[in-house]
């Protein structure tokens, strides 16, 4: 999978990537009622989010803020529709490793939105920031993740044996990681 050669940075064939804003988290508390993508993003099922923590959640993070803790972005087609975010996160400069977190709203999953959004954050952690390798976990049941790193060129690192407890029992949490030098030999960045 290579690049799109538009000019915009923040763009790719299907999306862009902008700033979050204050409103979109209005849209992020809408999907909490997706209890099986909460679960694969949190580990388990969260309580409900009130609409006070949906108006903290847009304030700390709207416009960059809090850039220390997490970059947030929205991600929204080329027409302008949201359809999800993602974020930088677990940024540890010394050695050069980080993680992403993203969440495709479910209306508009499978349409490559987020995989599209990766690689774009992907090319500035690892060519802009001077970062040098992503790492994943996630569930074993997280067939859509698993498929998704693979297609990134993501290798398969590790597992941690019964380490989450969710639904009723454990689960093995699945490690994957990309380096800078395998995403510019996929990805022709």
């Amino acid at each position: 999978m290579t690049t799109t050669t538009n000019d915009y940075f923040w763009q790719g064939e299907k999306i862009r990537l902008r700033p979050m804003r204050q409103e979109d988290a209005a849209v992020w508390q809408a999907d909490d009622t997706d209890s099986e993508g909460i679960r694969f993003l949190s580990y388990g099922i969260e309580l409900p989010k009130s609409d006070k923590a949906a108006e903290e959640f847009g304030e700390k993070y709207a416009d960059f803020g809090h850039r220390d803790e997490r970059i947030m972005f929205s991600i929204e087609t080329l027409d302008g529709d949201l359809v999800g975010g993602i974020n930088l996160n677990g940024i540890d400069q010394k050695n050069g490793t980080f993680s992403i977190g993203s969440r495709i709203y479910r209306a508009f999953r499978g349409q490559g939105y987020g995989t599209e959004a990766k690689i774009i954050l992907l090319r500035y952690a690892f060519h802009e920031l001077r970062l040098h390798k992503y790492n994943i976990r996630c569930l074993e049941t997280n067939e859509a993740m698993i498929r998704h790193a693979e297609r990134i060129g993501c290798q398969a690192e590790g597992r941690i044996r019964q380490s989450v407890y969710t639904n009723g029992r454990y689960y093995d949490e699945l490690l994957f990681g990309l380096t800078s030098e395998e995403f510019d030999k996929l990805h022709h960045a």
